[in-house]
């Protein structure tokens, strides 16, 4: 599992994610009618949070929060 502790990061997951079902940036929008140029925008980062809850939602994926680990804390991951 990768932190996810940006949007660069996020956005890497998700595009990780879309090329392991095999999917294009085209038919990943095309199951919640978003725009190719959108998927693109979320897979690098850049994209509203409505916009990035329905592209999970495509690729069947959800988010969960935890605590981090106090190791990870110090690195200033942000």
């Amino acid at each position: 599992m990768i932190p996810i502790t940006s949007a660069k990061t996020l956005g890497s997951a998700l595009r990780k994610r879309r090329k392991s079902l095999g999917l294009t940036q085209i038919e990943a929008g095309q199951i919640f009618n978003i725009p190719q140029k959108t998927v693109s925008r979320t897979e690098s980062g850049i994209a509203s949070m409505d916009t990035l809850f329905k592209y999970m939602s495509a690729l069947g994926l959800e988010m969960h929060l935890e605590p981090r680990d106090k190791s990870n804390a110090k690195k200033g991951l942000w």
